[in-house]
C-alpha cells in the first residue's frame, strides 16, 4: 500500500523533482500505518552528479545506476535522520538556483562545526531539506517544529533512499539496481 502511495507521488512530481518528491514522501509517511496500527518512518538522502545507467543482466534483467554519485545518495541517507532528508553541497546548490524556494539549512555535526564526516569523503558540507517556503495549494511542506533534531542516524526504522540526478558520464563499481 505504501508503494502504490509513493508511485502515486512519483507520477505527480515527475522524477526528476527528487527534492520535492521527498517532501511529499515524508508527509505521505506520517499518515500511513501498518495494518497493527504501528508508524513507518523513512529517511532520505540526495546526491547529485554523473552517474552511467543500463540494464544488467539476462534471467532477471534489472535498471542499474553505477557512479560515485550513487554511493554518495546513499551515505547521505544512512547519515540523514529520521524523518528527514539530508542533501549533499552540489544537490544544495542546484536546489537553491532553481525556480523554487526550498527551505534548506546547514547541518551541523555533533561538534558544532559544519558538516559530517562521510566515509570515502572526509568532512562534507550536508543540508537539511526542509520545505518549502510560499508553496501553492497542489504541495505540502514538511513544518520545522514537527522535525525532531535530537533524533539521530542511530534511531534506524525503515530505510529509503530517494534519487540521484544526471548526466551520465563516468563509471565507478558503485550501484543501485531497479527492477525493469
Amino acid at each position: 500500500e505504501l508503494y502504490t502511495i509513493f508511485d502515486a507521488l512519483v507520477e505527480k512530481f515527475n522524477v526528476y523533482k527528487v527534492a520535492k518528491f521527498a517532501l511529499a514522501a515524508l508527509e505521505a509517511v506520517k499518515n500511513f500505518r501498518k495494518e497493527d496500527g504501528t508508524t513507518v518512518l523513512i529517511r532520505c538522502g540526495l546526491a547529485s552528479g554523473p552517474v552511467v545507467a543500463g540494464v544488467v543482466g539476462k534471467a532477471m534483467p534489472r535498471y542499474c545506476l553505477f557512479g560515485d554519485t550513487v554511493n554518495f545518495a546513499s551515505r547521505m541517507e544512512s547519515t540523514s535522520s529520521s524523518m528527514k532528508i539530508q542533501v549533499a553541497e552540489l544537490t544544495h546548490s542546484l536546489l537553491q538556483s532553481s525556480n523554487t524556494n526550498f527551505h534548506i539549512k546547514k547541518r551541523m555535526g555533533q561538534d558544532g562545526l559544519p558538516g559530517i564526516p562521510v566515509k570515502g569523503k572526509g568532512r562534507v558540507n550536508t543540508y537539511w531539506v526542509h520545505g518549502i517556503q510560499e508553496f501553492n495549494d497542489s504541495f505540502v511542506s514538511i513544518k520545522e517544529d514537527e522535525l525532531d533534531p535530537a533524533q539521530d542516524p542511530a534511531s534506524r526504522p525503515a530505510e529509503v533512499m530517494v534519487g540521484v540526478e544526471p548526466p551520465p558520464d563516468e563509471a565507478s563499481h558503485a550501484g543501485a539496481n531497479f527492477p525493469v
